[in-house]
């Protein structure tokens, strides 16, 4: 169970998240209401905390002057920010104190929850790193093992990488991994290499959603460790890789865009089944059905079930012009189980029934 502490100086908010919160996710433990910067100290000192909630303007201590705190005393306490302005320059104050996200209000229940899991998920990916085989990989890449001193600073990785993503600049983004992995090899050791691995993704995720649908122990896994790093040379070579490859992008795409491009890839996958809704699609992205519509129509401007027909009856018409299959065995394979009313929504669509499809070759 994740420990969450709320910090806001007005109630309707803290009211209203709390109840997001409370409603939508059971994994989380709702342990202190706090409404300025002095309580949290206070909640922080007596209880252990997972995750901090907190709004960046309060009464008496800041949500920043709380994040400084707890960078400074080291505390083992992931903060997501909430702030009124998009200011650029509380972001970057934000990002040096290791702020795990940064949102601007008003804020939508589905930005919200979406923060929290992947907030979640690295808290608990952290949790278990000292049984994680990929720490064991990553200790075979140290020649001895050192005796660490000092923690290495993290706070500045994030921050780092997003400029050189910002700027195209490949030159400086390779020779920061370079260095940085030399360092780590030589004065640090394999849970410090994952944690500075997973500063570069969570990077690359924040401007290029490179996680999708994956969380970041999944993407790590089949992009990184399954792969061949015998050597830190190697390793280099994939995270470099991973970089590169997020500034070939010609665009980057919206938190909406990646929404709608995941529903295209499920009706995809899925589109051949008679009982597939969007309620189905909402379940298997993990939205709500009536946010979904919404978003879809905003980006492609159309709903999800006229693509979804729209889709169905394109690759019936390919069938029918490729194949060999009798048309009641196509309008199966195309998610209709009614041949009446698969040859009625044909007709509407092209202006012709399924019979005569090929007479219009």
């Amino acid at each position: 169970m994740i420990k969450l502490v709320i910090a806001d100086d007005e109630y309707f908010i803290r009211a209203r998240l709390e109840k997001i919160i409370s409603d939508n996710r059971t994994n989380i433990d709702i342990v202190s209401l706090c409404e300025d910067g002095e309580d949290v100290i206070k909640c922080l000192s007596l209880t252990k905390v997972d995750l901090l909630l907190m709004d960046i303007k309060m009464i008496s201590l800041t949500g920043l002057e709380v994040a400084g705190y707890i960078f400074e005393n080291k505390l083992n306490t992931k903060i997501i920010l909430l702030s009124g302005y998009n200011d650029f320059n509380f972001a970057v104050e934000a990002m040096r104190y290791g702020v795990f996200d940064y949102l601007t209000k008003p804020i939508s229940e589905d930005a919200l929850l979406e923060s929290l899991d992947k907030c979640i998920d690295v808290i608990e990916s952290s949790k278990n790193m000292p049984k994680d085989q990929s720490i064991a990989k990553l200790s075979g890449l140290f020649k001895k093992e050192n005796v660490i001193l000092q923690a290495k600073d993290i706070s500045t990785i994030r921050p780092s990488v997003i400029k050189y993503m910002s700027n195209s600049d490949k030159d400086s983004y390779v020779s920061f991994i370079s260095a940085n992995t030399k360092d780590i090899l030589d004065n640090y050791n394999a849970t410090t290499l994952y944690k500075f691995i997973r500063e570069i993704l969570n990077s690359l995720d924040i401007k290029y959603h490179i996680l999708q649908s994956l969380t970041l122990v999944q993407f790590m896994q089949e992009n990184i460790f399954e792969k061949d790093i015998s050597c830190i040379e190697k390793l280099e070579d994939i995270l470099v890789e991973i970089g590169v490859d997020c500034m070939g992008l010609n665009t980057i795409l919206t938190k909406e865009q990646l929404i709608g491009k995941q529903i295209l890839e499920d009706i995809e996958r899925n589109f051949s089944n008679y009982d597939y809704t969007v309620a189905e699609i909402a379940k298997n992205i993990g939205k709500n059905p009536s946010y979904i519509n919404t978003v879809f129509k905003k980006v492609y401007g159309n709903t999800i079930k006229q693509t979804l027909s729209d889709y169905r009856l394109e690759k019936a018409k390919k069938l029918l012009r490729n194949s060999n299959m009798k048309i009641v065995d196509i309008a199966t394979e195309c998610g209709y189980s009614d041949i009446f009313y698969f040859s009625k929504r044909y007709k509407a669509k092209f202006g012709y029934p399924p019979s005569e499809e090929n007479l219009k070759l």
